[in-house]
């Protein structure tokens, strides 16, 4: 059934959009992309009337409604629009509960608690509420439901079916995931409900602890039978208005790289996000740009996205702009360098709901009530680097937000393209939940972890300087020299296995050729590693360098929680203790200051998981 449509949509306009008949969709399609496809709706499938409010107009029996491939979309668009309501608490969440975002003085007191690790359950915090997060995986069931009741009736397609029950799966468990980061132990449901309250009947569902929620979650996307990203030829990813629709969609591969990395499954994981790294084809049958650069972090895309200056030794000609630069990343309009990073992007429109919930939070002016601001910690940390031409700051600090030398500085990546001044009601902007830094660091992760010797240094070369630079003889001329056996780590098996030669006799160029590093790219040195380390320690030192230079690449995006507790829970508690104490110590609020030291005891005991209150508002 349909309901929960966007109230700002024109009623007759939907009834029109749902009056057209599977032969009549071509016609209809540059309507309904400009309305469906940046998820103006806001819709949700679901099969319960007392689940949320539904518009007695609106109010279809499923049944009548699963009857085509359109219906099947429409499904899918209202599962993603029912996802986006969940932005906000997955921001909070992954960066509040860490060591880089702490409350202004603005923070009501949810925001406060969450902080301070100090929710309780009696307190009804709205983002520690784990029914949200049913809400969506009940209309992932139901629309899984009708989907295959359509393919058992041969109302859509094998292949069609495939890709679309893969994908709301994927959704389903990508949201099971969060709930077991965030909540450690919790239901386990899979079948349609008449009411969501039954989710919490403890007869029928019990609750499965983190570990063995994951066995499910990679059981269950091991089983699809449809992995890849959904086919340009199709109508849900035909871009519009400006819209790459394609990066609307979860990636399913690094969901299941994300998994088997929570498990243990290292190379497992490896492969995964291996198999997203390298998507790209070449471009008319020889290796075009798409193919060396796409997710690479290469120079090829140097202009887009490298940490640059328009004069070499002038600290002031720091490029900071929407159009061009590291801060482009997240300012930029959907073209070719917005494709070369992002994996996994949603679009908020301010013209329709659900509303973009980031300037509430961040911004200081306009609409903004600047409730959370960039921690002091992370400030500190981009202050401590130095970059080639020894200006003596991460620039990624002042290109992640606004303000950054002033007494409140925001986080800027989801406000960069907000002006509360001319325009405080034009709320437009991103969710950003994967790009290509992010798989290069939990490759490297997930690498570093890995059975093979020596695979931490090529864990090294994401991070740093690159698999081109870092596998090249001191001395290697490249255009005089056969680069034959350097340059690559073809010694070793998948995924593993990288070639970036680049030579002239004999002419190589490797797939991998342009890559660069995370911190080549942010124009800073590589990290290196003391001499004396091997074995155990060398695979700790590589892993705490991951896990900062994490906090320096991806502050704010929603990694930090997880990135901590994940090392925390295979290693030692104190990797996450000792940042949030950090961060709490250091704090502008009294409040964090005053709570440090007994959040630091909590965390180190292992209580790293939210009460589960059912009854949350």
């Amino acid at each position: 059934m349909i309901k929960n449509f966007n109230k700002k949509l024109n009623k007759e306009l939907m009834k029109n959009i749902f009056k057209i008949s599977p032969s009549g969709f071509k016609s209809y399609k540059s309507l309904f992309k400009s309305v469906a496809f940046a998820f103006a709706l806001g819709l949700a499938v679901t099969s319960c009337g007392d689940m949320l409010e539904v518009e007695p107009k609106m109010d279809l029996d499923k049944d009548r409604f699963y009857q085509n491939e359109f219906d099947a979309d429409v499904a899918i668009i209202g599962i993603y629009g029912q996802l986006m309501q969940l932005a906000e608490q997955y921001v909070v969440l992954n960066e509040l509960r860490a060591d880089l975002i702490e409350p202004t003085m603005n923070a009501d007191a949810d925001l406060i608690a969450i902080s301070t690790h100090n929710v309780r359950a009696e307190d009804n915090n709205k983002y520690a509420n784990p029914k949200q997060f049913y809400k969506v995986i009940l209309n992932c069931n139901d629309a899984i439901e009708g989907l295959g009741r359509m393919r058992a009736e041969n109302r859509i397609g094998a292949s069609e079916y495939e890709q679309r029950v893969s994908d709301i799966t994927a959704v389903r468990s990508w949201v099971y995931l969060q709930l077991g980061i965030h909540f450690g132990t919790v239901p386990y449901v899979t079948t349609t409900l008449t009411s969501i309250d039954e989710v919490n009947d403890q007869s029928l569902f019990p609750r499965l602890q983190f570990d063995a929620l994951l066995d499910q979650l990679i059981n269950t996307m091991e089983a699809l039978p449809y992995l890849d990203v959904y086919p340009n030829n199709i109508d849900l990813t035909a871009g519009t208005d400006g819209y790459a629709t394609t990066k609307f969609f979860i990636n399913k591969r690094v969901l299941l790289g994300d998994l088997n990395l929570w498990k243990g499954n290292y190379q497992r994981a490896a492969e995964n996000y291996r198999a997203v790294l390298e998507t790209s084809t070449p471009l008319g049958g020889g290796a075009g740009r798409v193919y060396y650069d796409n997710f690479r972090i290469s120079w090829g895309s140097n202009s887009e996205h490298a940490v640059q200056y328009t004069k070499a030794n002038d600290i002031n000609s720091l490029v900071n702009n929407n159009n061009n630069g590291w801060r482009s990343i997240f300012g930029r309009n959907i073209d070719a360098g917005f494709n070369y990073e992002w994996v996994w992007a949603i679009h908020f429109d301010s013209q329709f709901a659900p509303n973009y919930p980031f300037i509430n939070l961040f911004a200081n002016e306009g609409a903004g009530e600047y409730k959370l601001r960039p921690s002091t910690a992370i400030i500190d940390a981009w202050e401590s680097q130095t970059q080639f031409n020894n200006f003596e700051f991460d620039a990624r600090g002042r290109l992640s937000t606004k303000n950054y030398e002033s007494v409140n500085p925001e986080v800027g990546k989801y406000t960069f393209n907000y002006n509360g001044l001319t325009a405080p009601l034009t709320q437009n902007g991103k969710w950003f939940l994967e790009r290509a830094a992010s798989l290069h660091l939990k490759f490297a992760e997930a690498t570093n972890r890995g059975s093979l010797p020596g695979l931490s240094r090529l864990a090294r070369s994401f991070v740093n300087n690159g698999i081109h630079v870092e596998y090249t003889p001191p001395g290697f001329n490249k255009n005089l020299m056969d680069a034959t056996e350097v340059m690559n780590t073809l010694f070793y098996p998948a995924p593993y296995d990288f070639d970036a030669r680049e030579g002239q006799f004999p002419f190589l160029r490797g797939p991998w050729y342009r890559h660069l590093g995370v911190r080549t790219r942010a124009n800073l040195p590589s990290v290196v590693m003391p001499d004396d380390l091997e074995g155990q320690a060398e695979v700790v030192w590589t892993e705490d360098l991951i896990i900062d230079e994490s906090a320096l690449e991806l502050a704010f995006e929603g990694h930090r929680w997880q990135t901590l507790l994940r090392v925390a829970m295979r290693r030692d508690p104190s990797v996450l203790a000792d940042k949030v104490f950090e961060k709490l110590s250091k704090s502008n609020n009294a409040v964090d200051r005053n709570r440090a030291s007994a959040v630091r005891t909590k965390l180190l005991s292992g209580d790293w998981f939210l009460p589960y209150n059912w009854d949350a508002n």
